[in-house]
C-alpha cells in the first residue's frame, strides 16, 4: 500500500511542475508585454512632444521671417523669394527698407532649428494680395534631426504710403504724375495732393530735378530706381503704313467709328476690348487741332518716328472729348528705349491748349510744353493752408518720359502746370493692367488667413533610424 501511495504522490508532482513552469512563462510574457507597452507609450509620447516641438519652432520661425520683412524689408512682401536677391523696383523701395535679405533660417533655444522653403505672392503692386509661406521646423540633438514638421501659412498683404501707419489716411499715392530718368523742372508746377509726385529714376538727390523757388509740386520727390513696363504693341498691320502730316490740318479720331476719316484714313484699328489703336510718324500742328473723342473707347496713338515726331504751335494744340473722359482714355506713345543716352523722340506741346487731358509715356523721348502757360489749375485750399486736389492745367494726366524739361525752349519755366488726377493709377490699372500701376509704396503683412500644418517621418526628416 505504501508503495502505491509513493507512486501516486510522485505521478501528481510530475503533473504539478508543468502548470507551475507554464504560469511563471505566462506570467514572465504578461510583464514583458506590459513593459513593452510602458515602453511604446513613452516613445511614443516622446516622439509626440519632439512633433508638437517641431511645428512649434516652425511657427516661430514663420513669426520671426514675417517681423523682418514688416520691419526692413517691406518691399520684398510683394516679391517671391527666388528674387529677393535681385528684386524688381516696380514699387521702388521706401528709405525705411534696408537693400538684401532677410535671414530667411535661423535657431530656437538650443535644439532648434527652422528653415524657410518658400515664399509665394499673388497679387498686384497696386491693390496687394496674400503671400503663401512654407516653413520648415526641425528638433536637433547632436547634429542629428529627431523630428521635422511643415508649417504653411497664407498672410495678406496691403499697400500703404512710405510715411503714413497702416490704417490712417493717406498723405499720397506714390504714383509719378512726373516721371523721367532726368528732369529739369524749372519753373513747372506739378499738382495734386495725392498724386503729384515727381520721380527721378537717375537723380542723386531732389536738387537733381532742376525747380526753382517758384516750382510747386504738390505730392512728394521721390529719387531712385523703377522698373517701368513695356508698351503692348499695336496691331502689326497698322505698322505697314503709318499716318504722317508735317503740316498738319484739322485731324478728328473718333473711337469705335465706321468712318474712315475719323480714323485717320485707315490707320486706327478697334481691337475686340473696344480700343482704338492708331500709328503715326509724326504730327506736326500749326494753327489747327488734334481732336480725339474717346466715348466710345480708349485711344491709343503710337508714334513711330525719330526726331520732331509731335509739335503743336500757334493756336494749334490737342482736345479730348468729352471733357469728363479719363486722362488715361488718351494714351500717347513712343518708341521702346533703346538703351543709349540720348532721346530718339521729341514731343512738344503748347501751352495754354484748351484740353491736354491725356497720359503721354516716351521712354526714349524727350517731351515739354513751349509757349505761354495757361496757368489756370483751380485747386482747393486745405485747413493748413497747402493745396489740395487740383484741375485745370496744362496738362490734365500724367507724363512719363525719358528726359522733362528745358530743350529749344521746352518747359522753359514760363508756369507750365501738369495737374495729376488723384486717381491717376487707378485709371492706367483699368486701362492698362497691373504692371502700369507703378509707384513708390510701403507694405505691411497683415493677420493669417490660412494655416495648415504636417509632421515629417523620420526618413523624410532626416532622422537616424
Amino acid at each position: 500500500m505504501r508503495t502505491l501511495r509513493n507512486k501516486a504522490e510522485q505521478t501528481n508532482k510530475g503533473y504539478a511542475l508543468p502548470f507551475v513552469l507554464l504560469a511563471a512563462l505566462l506570467m514572465g510574457a504578461g510583464m514583458m508585454a506590459a513593459t513593452s507597452r510602458a515602453w511604446l507609450d513613452y516613445t511614443g509620447a516622446g516622439r509626440q512632444s519632439q512633433a508638437r516641438s517641431a511645428r512649434e519652432i516652425a511657427e516661430a520661425g514663420l513669426a520671426e521671417v514675417v517681423e523682418k520683412l514688416n520691419r526692413n524689408h517691406a518691399h520684398l512682401l510683394i516679391v517671391d523669394d527666388d528674387d529677393w536677391s535681385n528684386p524688381p523696383y516696380f514699387s521702388s523701395v521706401c528709405s525705411n527698407s534696408s537693400t538684401g535679405v532677410p535671414g530667411t533660417t535661423g535657431t530656437i533655444g538650443g535644439n532648434g532649428y527652422y528653415e524657410l522653403e518658400s515664399y509665394t505672392y499673388n497679387g498686384t503692386p497696386f491693390y496687394g494680395g496674400k503671400a503663401e509661406l512654407r516653413m520648415r521646423g526641425e528638433v536637433r540633438r547632436n547634429g542629428d534631426t529627431k523630428a521635422a514638421a511643415i508649417v504653411m501659412q497664407t498672410i495678406e498683404i496691403k499697400p500703404k504710403s512710405c510715411t503714413d501707419p497702416f490704417g490712417t489716411p493717406t498723405s499720397t499715392s506714390g504714383f509719378p504724375g512726373l516721371l523721367g530718368q532726368d528732369i529739369t523742372l524749372g519753373g513747372n508746377d506739378v499738382l495734386g495732393r495725392m498724386s503729384g509726385n515727381v520721380f527721378c529714376i537717375e537723380c542723386t538727390s531732389e536738387d537733381d530735378i532742376g525747380a526753382n523757388n517758384t516750382s510747386i509740386i504738390g505730392g512728394d520727390v521721390f529719387i531712385g530706381p523703377l522698373d517701368l513696363p513695356e508698351i503692348p504693341p499695336a496691331p502689326s498691320a497698322l505698322y505697314d503704313n503709318p499716318y504722317s502730316c508735317n503740316k498738319c490740318g484739322d485731324i478728328e479720331i473718333i473711337s469705335g467709328s465706321n468712318d474712315p476719316s475719323k480714323l485717320l484714313n485707315g490707320q486706327c484699328q478697334e481691337d475686340s476690348k473696344g480700343v482704338t489703336h492708331c500709328v503715326v510718324e509724326k504730327l506736326i500742328i500749326k494753327n489747327n487741332e488734334l481732336k480725339i473723342n474717346t466715348a466710345g473707347g480708349p485711344v491709343r496713338i503710337y508714334f513711330t518716328g525719330e526726331g520732331e515726331v509731335f509739335k503743336s504751335t500757334g493756336n494749334g494744340g490737342i482736345r479730348h472729348e468729352p471733357a469728363s473722359a479719363p486722362s488715361s482714355n488718351l494714351s500717347l506713345l513712343g518708341k521702346k528705349a533703346d538703351g543709349d543716352d540720348t532721346n530718339d523722340q521729341d514731343f512738344t506741346l503748347r501751352g495754354a491748349a484748351d484740353s491736354n487731358n491725356l497720359w503721354a509715356y516716351f521712354p526714349d523721348g524727350h517731351l515739354g510744353i513751349a509757349g505761354g502757360a495757361q496757368d489756370n489749375a483751380d485747386c482747393e485750399i486745405l485747413a493748413d493752408g497747402s493745396l489740395g486736389e487740383c484741375t485745370g492745367g496744362d496738362i490734365y494726366g500724367a507724363v512719363w518720359a525719358k528726359s522733362w524739361g528745358e530743350t529749344n525752349g521746352a518747359s522753359s519755366g514760363t508756369g507750365v502746370q501738369i495737374v495729376v488726377p488723384a486717381d491717376m493709377g487707378q485709371q492706367l490699372y483699368n486701362n492698362w493692367g497691373p504692371d502700369f500701376a507703378i509707384g513708390l509704396r510701403d507694405y505691411v503683412a497683415l493677420g493669417v488667413t490660412r494655416w495648415s500644418s504636417f509632421v515629417l517621418d523620420n526618413t523624410r526628416a532626416g532622422a537616424s533610424p
